[in-house]
């Protein structure tokens, strides 16, 4: 009797030791481009394929928001990258990070993903790139696209001049409903808003936070609640870090243009946007993607979702993501 009772008690603890056995949790700091930076990698099982997400910002590290991710490590083995000037990787070197361009975070996220295929040479590697990232993840599968399964982009870069002047628009509408003189008179005053003028851009867009998404709103109250889990040295390398990238990294964003710079793809293409992004507005992504040239693509539109779609709208965004690397 006793044996029949040990039997299955022992099996079970079997098969709990071996589910632990599979799952992975890695953080540590990996040298890419000649320094130090920091990576975290982590999924329920080791067999899963790969999801590098490549944050935004600039500076927008999220390897720190542990809980945020964790239904998607159920799906994915996440790796979570504080690209060179954020979060843990500014930590290290401060304003002294050398080298901070978007050339150097494309080759830095290049040599990434070598990394990541030496390591696990049977899991497939897919590529999320948020806002910023979406430019950084483009540039890194249209220069070694065998290194990837798919490319996913959210809150999609396309062309930033069309971007500042939809975003123009929109302020303007909302200007003449709200009976904003004061915002009125200044962007009747502008007349054809100047893509190249950051100043001015950031003025007529000072009170865009008041129409954001539910959603997107959600999410920042979130964020405060997560960041006030963390050390201080850790909140203030994260903006300090952001602060450094966006400063440092402005005049690229300025000049940015992927509608024109990068239209064709080798690998499957996959874009899922916030109706309502407010930040990368999805006309323009629209447009981008109609001329998009890849193997297979997708856009997926949610409504009621904004800038930050991938964490408000987890698991129908991983669902996405599933359903378009298994067809």
């Amino acid at each position: 009797m006793k044996l029949f009772i040990i039997t299955p008690f022992l099996t079970l603890l079997f098969l709990q030791s071996q589910v632990a056995t599979n799952k992975i949790h890695e953080a540590k700091f990996i040298t890419l481009g000649g320094i130090d930076q920091w990576v975290t990698v982590s999924g329920e099982n080791k067999s899963l394929p790969l999801l590098l997400v490549v944050h935004g910002g600039p500076g927008d590290a999220q390897s720190c928001y542990t809980d945020v991710y964790s239904d998607y490590e159920k799906k994915f083995i996440v790796v979570q990258w504080d690209q060179r000037g954020a979060g843990k990787t500014f930590g290290k070197y401060h304003e002294q990070t050398p080298n901070l361009t978007i050339q150097q975070l494309i080759n830095d996220g290049i040599e990434l993903a070598e990394y990541l295929k030496k390591r696990f040479p049977r899991n497939d590697l897919i590529v999320l790139g948020h806002s910023l990232g979406t430019a950084i993840a483009t540039d890194m599968v249209v220069k070694r696209p065998n290194l990837f399964k798919a490319y996913v982009g959210t809150g999609q870069i396309a062309s930033w001049s069309e971007s500042v002047q939809w975003l123009f628009e929109f302020m303007k509408n909302k200007a003449i409903e709200s009976k904003d003189s004061s915002l009125l008179n200044e962007m009747t005053e502008i007349g054809t808003p100047d893509p190249k003028n950051a100043d001015q851009f950031f003025h007529f867009t000072r009170s865009r936070r008041k129409y954001l998404d539910a959603a997107d709103i959600s999410w920042f109250d979130t964020l405060q609640k997560e960041t006030v889990k963390l050390p201080k040295s850790e909140v203030n390398n994260l903006d300090s870090g952001m602060m450094f990238s966006a400063k440092t990294l402005l005049p690229y964003q300025l000049e940015e243009n992927l509608s024109t710079s990068a239209l064709n793809f080798k690998i499957p293409y996959l874009v899922i946007q916030g109706a309502d992004d407010l930040f990368t507005p999805t006309e323009p992504v629209k447009n981008y993607f109609a001329k998009v040239v890849a193997p297979r693509k997708k856009m997926v539109i949610i409504k009621n979702a904004g800038h930050f779609a991938f964490v408000t709208n987890r698991q129908r965004f991983i669902a996405e993501i599933e359903e378009f690397i298994k067809e």
